[in-house]
């Protein structure tokens, strides 16, 4: 990663995967955020507690990661290389990957998942934000939830899922 851009993550490095044709923006993996720097913005932060899932296409070269609540999905497309020094230079997506999935797993502290009466998949989880604070989340989140008998069911489950931790029941 370029110096002018590694001076603008405030955190330890753990992992970083280019995400532009031209190595001006890059995808970096931090102990509480991946962050997002480029020559043309102001980093982006986004915390791991944030990220519901993550995937890999290797195909396409592209991560997907899906938020909590419902959030628009961030999407990190991967080149298979960068000229550098007048050279071809393969990026390999190994160490991002681990820590993306490392992090991810450590925001997650429980999860569990059902079905609603109207046969709705419907999941709760309590998660853990870069300062240590566990919190819970549903998906989908309470006001996206049709009927009374499917948001009883949802709340029921959040409820279950903070006990298991230990988090008060609201």
């Amino acid at each position: 990663m370029p110096t002018v851009l590694a001076t603008q993550v405030d955190e330890r490095r753990l992992a970083e995967a280019p995400v532009s044709q031209d190595g001006s923006c890059w995808a970096v993996a931090t102990a509480y955020h991946l962050v997002i720097v480029s020559l043309d913005s102001q980093p982006h932060h986004l915390p791991w507690d944030q990220v519901e899932h993550g995937s890999w296409n290797a195909e396409e070269r592209v991560f997907r990661l899906r938020r909590t609540g419902g959030q628009e999905e961030v999407v990190l497309q991967v080149p298979g290389g960068l000229r550098q020094e007048g050279r071809y230079v393969p990026v390999d997506v190994t160490a991002f990957a681990r820590a993306l999935r490392q992090r991810v797993e450590a925001a997650l502290v429980h999860s569990a998942v059902t079905t609603l009466p109207s046969g709705q998949v419907a999941s709760a989880s309590v998660r853990r934000d870069p300062n240590g604070i566990l919190y819970s989340v549903t998906s989908p989140p309470h006001h996206q939830v049709a009927g009374t008998e499917d948001e009883e069911a949802l709340r029921e489950l959040e409820r279950q899922t903070r006990s298991t931790v230990g988090l008060p029941i609201r």
